[in-house]
């Protein structure tokens, strides 16, 4: 299959140029051609392979109409989530060769973006998700547009992943605090309330230097813990290790 021979492809970029991989799924109103820039975007400044995952999330139409229609249509994407999933674990586990995943250095990851959350939540709360993820080595939950921060414990515990599941915040995010004031109150990814989940590893970013209003925390400048951050867990590796984070018990989070 054409997507078999490009799995072998990408797998023996990995190997040759000692590279992991990142499966990424955007987030709302992003034509095709802006997702695919958001792809290289982490690739280059990561230096990953990337696997971008594209569902429809750019339906034109008056703002606050079409906002509700994406997240109709994000509901509806999660049977194509679970096939590529399906797909893709299929080619990693088959053919089995003990001695090859050992000597094998590569790690897969998982990045859900913004509205791209919210597709995700609807999945695992889904009754076709069975730990499917269990494939990547961390799932970073970045600025959870959408996914309301009251009793996200419920699904975030039911993740499934080889090592790290990370929940990023900044409370001062400019476009989930759009979300805040003409959708629903507290998004997932903009307060340090309630931060429960007892699989997920908390990171809050507010105060870091030129952090300020951004939504896309993993690709524009702000300072060097952010971006190293990104580097680690998107390599597979521990960001709570990062120099310039410390773990604040009074809110169970990761802080700058």
């Amino acid at each position: 299959m054409p997507s078999k021979t490009q799995f072998e492809a990408v797998l023996n970029r990995c190997k040759q140029n000692k590279k992991n991989c990142l499966f990424f799924v955007h987030g709302y109103n992003k034509p095709f051609a802006e997702t695919i820039e958001q792809g290289w975007l982490l690739q280059e400044r990561y230096q990953i392979e990337v696997v971008l995952f594209s569902w429809p999330s750019n339906t034109g139409g008056i703002i606050i109409k079409e906002y509700k229609t994406v997240k109709r249509v994000a509901q509806v994407s999660t049977g194509a989530l679970d096939n590529a999933f399906e797909k893709l674990a299929s080619y990693l586990a088959i053919p089995f060769n003990k001695e090859a995943q050992l000597e094998c250095d590569v790690s897969l990851n998982f990045m859900t973006y913004s509205m791209g959350n919210f597709l995700f939540q609807n999945y695992v709360q889904s009754t076709i998700y069975d730990g499917e993820t269990r494939m990547f080595t961390n799932a970073v939950l970045c600025q959870e547009a959408d996914c309301g921060n009251e009793g996200h414990r419920k699904w975030v515990e039911n993740i499934q992943v080889g090592k790290r599941t990370y929940i990023t915040i900044n409370e001062n995010d400019k476009i989930l605090g759009w979300s805040d004031a003409n959708l629903q109150k507290d998004r997932l990814g903009r307060t340090v309330r309630a931060l429960d989940a007892t699989n997920a590893i908390y990171v809050d970013f507010t105060e870091g230097d030129k952090v300020g209003k951004i939504h896309q925390l993993w690709g524009e400048d702000t300072n060097d813990t952010v971006r190293k951050f990104f580097d680690h867990v998107l390599n597979g590796r521990r960001g709570e290790d990062v120099e310039g984070l410390s773990y604040d018990s009074r809110v169970n989070a990761f802080r700058i």
